[in-house]
């Protein structure tokens, strides 16, 4: 069996959508020193470039007589003055009723952010802690965390203009998808694509058939919430085996709550390795990282799972999934540094591996009854 690797910083990750395809930004000796001098951070000892997570959002770890700091440019894209402003509401508010964050650094003039040649900048207080070790007890762990982040923010008064969009998408997606053979065949060779024809019809049927399972359930009924949007390994932080840090508020939006849960066990459960080895990633996902995370969530939730949002869970898994795979691919021809059609087809591998187990899924998010509920 193929070995996982030590993977979420050096690997393209599914989601979330991507607004750009810009790539390894970087911060200039000039904007930084005027960006930096709008914080009381005592003498600098140290700066370096901090290469984890996100490429498109440049960061710099600032070592100070007071402490360890990260700077960070909102990508493009993540950087409208209004979502920035919300997500900053938002962390005040998680923070206020002791939520893991990282916590916003203020500047002199007291606000949370600086603007700085058309870009917007934010600093984070630096937290050291540990990734996701791929265990039972951290999966849960991960939707206990979630839940707080939910019931915190249902009642949160937000603005008209918050983004709404998700991966739960129709016509825009079909006419993406509709367009995906027409892309690749601007970057691969014909050899490259054989049989990519029938890889990209596969995924279109099943993502149809997910969509229509979502919608027939009544989709836009369901209970509604501020949601993380991008709700993966990467974005938290852990010590001795509890989550301590809650990073990157870029994706906020309003949707279904289940959209960030469904999307969230997806993100935690998948099996992967290098970025350079995608065609060999195993098939399957960890079920129990799944039921773990979601029956977590339940049990620690003011307002548990409903019957309806278990019954699209699998199919919510397959949108995003198939969703957050090839819009990317759509708009660069590529994934990350990865051949399209390569990770077109490993996600049809995955597919073929999921979609048989969907009711199994299902099965396994129940509340549990007994202490030896399995995946198995």
């Amino acid at each position: 069996m193929t070995q996982e690797s030590d993977n979420i910083d050096n690997t393209p990750r599914l989601g979330p959508l991507v607004d750009d395809t810009t790539v390894s930004e970087a911060i200039d000796g000039q904007d930084l020193a005027i960006v930096l001098s709008r914080y009381e951070l005592g003498a600098i000892e140290k700066i370096s470039d901090y290469k984890k997570g996100s490429r498109r959002a440049a960061k710099m770890l600032v070592g100070t007589t007071r402490g360890r700091y990260l700077l960070k440019r909102r990508a493009l894209g993540h950087d409208v003055k209004s979502q920035v402003e919300f997500a900053h509401q938002v962390q005040k508010q998680l923070e206020k009723h002791g939520f893991p964050v990282a916590g916003l650094v203020s500047t002199i003039d007291e606000n949370t952010f600086v603007e700085h040649e058309g870009r917007i900048y934010e600093l984070f207080r630096f937290i050291n802690g540990n990734r996701f070790d791929k265990s039972n007890p951290a999966a849960a762990e991960s939707g206990r965390i979630l839940a707080h982040f939910h019931d915190i923010l249902r009642d949160f008064s937000y603005e008209p203009e918050i983004k709404k969009n998700s991966y739960h998408q129709g016509e825009v997606f079909f006419t993406v998808i509709s367009e995906l053979n027409e892309v690749l065949a601007r970057h691969e060779t014909k050899e490259q694509l054989d049989g990519m024809v029938d890889t990209i019809a596969y995924l279109r049927e099943q993502f149809e058939q997910a969509y229509n399972t979502v919608e027939n359930i009544g989709f836009s009924s369901l209970p509604t919430n501020i949601v993380h949007g991008d709700w993966h390994p990467g974005n938290t932080l852990y010590k001795d085996g509890e989550i301590i840090a809650v990073i990157d508020f870029d994706s906020l939006r309003i949707n279904p709550r289940i959209t960030d849960i469904a999307n969230g066990a997806l993100q935690f459960s998948m099996r992967m390795g290098s970025a350079e080895e995608v065609d060999s990633w195993p098939d399957s996902f960890r079920g129990h990282t799944i039921q773990s995370m979601v029956q977590a969530y339940d049990q620690f939730t003011t307002l548990p799972i409903l019957a309806s949002e278990r019954s699209i869970f699998p199919s919510l898994m397959i949108e995003a999934l198939i969703v957050e795979s090839v819009i990317p691919i759509h708009k660069a021809g590529s994934f990350g540094r990865v051949r399209g059609s390569i990770f077109l087809r490993m996600i049809e591998r995955k597919l073929n591996w999921l979609v048989p187990r969907l009711g199994r899924i299902v099965e396994v998010i129940q509340p549990p009854m007994h202490d030896k509920d399995s995946f198995a």
